[in-house]
């Protein structure tokens, strides 16, 4: 486990509570931290607290030899790493899970293809020093797809082992562009998330920073169709023509919900670098759309500039 914030934490937790040989990857205090106490889980809705120790390692060597790797990190930090990974010519996969706007474009410059997969993880949380706040522990989804769309005996495998853990598996035959329309529809909310807080408020009392984040997920969702980008999954596509106040509905419920609170606005709240360049990466990528971008130009003048 390549990585040991909240997201990483919460799945070598569960991979380990699932019988399975996980070591997790960390540096400095919470290296020190993981070594001597192992993993602190708290699930705040259920009310409930856990504890497993973990074997921790500071780096990956050339010769180490892990059936698979999981990428568990903020999309910023992943570019130092890749030189690292290159020279572990051992572990035959590797699974970047996280936002990502860019495929695996970046990766297979290092990598070979054949070692890479892409993956995202339902979970969300923060930290409040060493403890993972996070909510719903037993109800974590994983996404993850072939590069080329095929659902391979490596996948079916993966499904297996996480299942068994007590993860939910999703496979999917164009993670790519799941993971593009992810973007399209978390870059507004959280740039909404961030406007919100410089006005003291919530996106979720903020009626007017709402609406211009609903116009934004539009906008981009119109945009990743102008690019012939499938929208994935396919329930999305309501989001385009479904009445703004349905919408606004439904998100407020989430969003003033206590599961909103932990696990979407608490992980906004920890991940705002990783935003603004997933942001910044979609707003690279649909460069030359005809598309009207004023409700996301908007949200990030109020949130980033």
């Amino acid at each position: 486990m390549y990585g040991a914030g909240v997201i990483g934490s919460i799945f070598a937790f569960k991979l380990k509570s699932g019988g399975n040989d996980v070591t997790i990857l960390a540096r400095g205090e919470r290296f020190e931290y993981l070594k001597n106490n192992g993993i602190n889980l708290r699930d705040d809705l259920k009310h409930e607290s856990f504890q497993i120790h973990i074997d921790v390692t500071d780096k990956l060597n050339p010769e180490d030899v892990y059936d698979l790797i999981l990428v568990i990190m903020q999309r910023q930090q992943i570019t130092s790493i890749l030189p690292i990974l290159k020279e572990n010519r051992k572990v035959p996969s590797i699974i970047f899970v996280g936002n990502n706007m860019e495929g695996a474009a970046e990766y297979s410059k290092i990598l070979n293809e054949d070692r890479i997969l892409l993956g995202f993880g339902g979970v969300g949380g923060y930290r409040e020093n060493q403890l993972i706040i996070t909510a719903y522990l037993d109800q974590i989804s994983f996404y993850v797809g072939e590069l080329d769309g095929k659902i391979s005996d490596r996948l079916k495998q993966l499904e297996g082992v996480f299942t068994n853990a007590g993860i939910e598996v999703k496979l999917s035959d164009d993670i790519d562009a799941w993971l593009k329309t992810h973007v399209s529809f978390i870059s507004p909310l959280a740039m909404g998330s961030y406007a919100a807080k410089k006005r003291n408020t919530t996106l979720g009392r903020d009626i007017e920073l709402l609406n211009l984040s609903i116009i934004g997920i539009r906008e981009n969702i119109k945009a990743l169709k102008e690019l012939n980008i499938p929208i994935l999954p396919k329930k999305f596509k309501t989001l385009s023509w479904l009445p703004k106040f349905i919408i606004r509905g439904k998100l407020l419920e989430l969003l003033n919900s206590d599961y909103g609170k932990i696990a979407l606005s608490g992980h906004a709240r920890a991940a705002k670098n990783e935003m603004a360049r997933i942001t910044e990466d979609f707003r690279d990528f649909i460069k030359g759309v005809k598309t009207d971008f004023s409700a996301n130009n908007k949200l990030y003048e109020l949130s980033f500039a």
